[in-house]
């Protein structure tokens, strides 16, 4: 099996450095070629305004001078030693010459205008030289023709050096190309490795397991952080499921056991009249208690599956005295004093949730705070900053506690005697995670207090 894997490994790295060598290549091929291009080009157009500019200069010559003084003209640069880079041809209209260092006229001159030929070129010294030219053919009053032109030797050199370089470059990229491709090709794949097997162990249960991170911050790093934090909430949330199972089954399993035990007790001593009616009074509270322990756990399902593309504005300060309001009732039969203090601020999300945050917020600290004390709640708002705050006077919880009462069904009381699902809190963290808000537990000297920052205003629609 690791010699296969081996193998695999083996043939797509090289297949990876082979694809990363022809991109090399093709890549050295068209810059290559495009410079070739534009400098013959550069250098035909400088060789063709030089033509233009002589023959410009032998036609004024003509008109001013007459056919002595051309005559005259291309003696006098025939007469520079060695090989012209220019020649020149004055002809007869049928094409016998008169005066140049071009031998006769090209049979593939025909017309006026640019061309290009193989000729031999006269010289003042030695035999003449067959050159590669580029020359323009231009007709003088009467019919004479001249021919000026230019050695354009220089572009089959330049065409042989660029075959040359670019071999040479091909044969160097070919073996860059292969070294680097075939290095990244093996990095890229021990990522890939590193992630297969890392994949395999979470899904053999070793939840903690995470990719490692090079700190070099490069693409692998990105990736590698991404993966690891969707382990780390698959790790939550399959934590999380593990304690919402064990709370829930003990949640239920207490008054469920309670009802099956009054209607035992009541079918044994035959209960009657206001007997059975208590057995039907506190069974009744009992499945109440079941009922909202359901409700709880589908409004936390739902504020987990809530997304953002369903926001909408929501004026927060609203809500908040909405929620106070429909509390005040109840703090004043306790005898807890319910302030607020609010300022405009309006938020994306979703009102249904946010409503249950705040009530839960407000319920939980009326819930545990005793007779005569004092519950505060505050909403600020700054550029980009909403803070919601709730803070009672209560018994507060202990710092080490403070990340175990945000999980499913954790109850502070370890007993269960108090009312309560242990799930208020919970819900409160998975909607402030949903509208990617910050949640802290602090102390209020005495009892607790809750913040929930919610950051540029809250999040916006995708």
């Amino acid at each position: 099996m690791r010699s296969e894997r081996e193998h695999l490994r083996s043939s797509a790295t090289w297949r990876g450095a082979l694809w990363i060598t022809l991109i090399a290549l093709v890549t050295t091929s068209v810059a290559l070629t495009v410079q070739y291009v534009q400098t013959t080009r550069l250098i035909e157009e400088r060789s063709r305004a030089l033509v233009n500019d002589e023959v410009a200069a032998l036609a004024a010559r003509y008109r001013a001078e007459g056919l002595g003084g051309v005559v005259r003209a291309i003696q006098r640069e025939g007469d520079v030693s060695g090989i012209n880079e220019f020649f020149y041809l004055l002809a007869t209209p049928d094409g016998q010459p008169l005066v140049g260092n071009l031998l006769e006229w090209p049979a593939s001159v025909a017309s006026p205008g640019f061309h290009s030929f193989d000729a031999e070129v006269a010289a003042t010294s030695g035999s003449p030289r067959e050159r590669s030219v580029e020359a323009r053919a231009f007709l003088l009053p009467g019919g004479l023709r001249l021919l000026v032109g230019n050695i354009s030797d220089e572009n089959a050199i330049l065409r042989e050096r660029y075959l040359a370089a670019l071999l040479w470059s091909l044969l160097a990229t070919s073996a860059v190309g292969l070294m680097l491709g075939f290095w990244y090709s093996r990095r890229g794949l021990a990522f890939l490795d590193a992630a297969s097997d890392a994949g395999e162990r979470f899904l053999q249960g070793r939840l903690d397991d995470r990719l490692p991170v090079s700190g070099r911050g490069d693409e692998y790093d990105r990736l590698a952080q991404t993966i690891n934090r969707n382990f780390e909430e698959v790790e939550r949330l399959v934590g999380s499921l593990r304690a919402a199972t064990d709370g829930l089954a003990h949640d239920l399993k207490t008054p469920l056991t309670r009802i099956r035990a009054r209607l035992d007790l009541a079918e044994l001593e035959g209960a009657q009249g206001q007997a059975l009616h208590n057995v039907i009074l506190e069974s009744r509270e009992d499945l109440d208690s079941i009922l909202q322990l359901i409700e709880d756990v589908l409004g936390l399902a739902r504020a987990e599956a809530t997304v953002a593309d369903s926001f909408s504005a929501v004026e927060l300060h609203d809500l908040v005295a909405e929620a106070v309001e429909l509390f005040d009732p109840v703090a004043q039969e306790r005898g807890i004093e319910l302030s607020c203090r609010l300022e405009p601020a309006t938020l994306m999300g979703s009102r249904t949730l946010l409503a249950r945050m705040v009530t839960n917020l407000i319920d939980n600290a009326i819930k545990y705070s005793s007779p005569e004390s004092r519950v505060a709640v505050s909403l600020e708002s700054s550029p980009g900053v909403i803070l919601l705050s709730v803070a009672d006077s209560g018994p507060g919880i202990p710092e080490d506690m403070r990340a175990e009462a945000l999980r499913r069904f954790s109850r502070l009381d370890a007993s269960r005697t108090r009312p309560g699902s242990g799930i208020g809190l919970s819900i409160v963290a998975a909607v402030a995670r949903v509208h990617r808000a910050e949640l802290t537990l602090s102390d209020n000297n005495p009892g607790s207090k809750v913040d929930v920052i919610f950051g540029s205003a809250a999040p916006q629609k995708d």
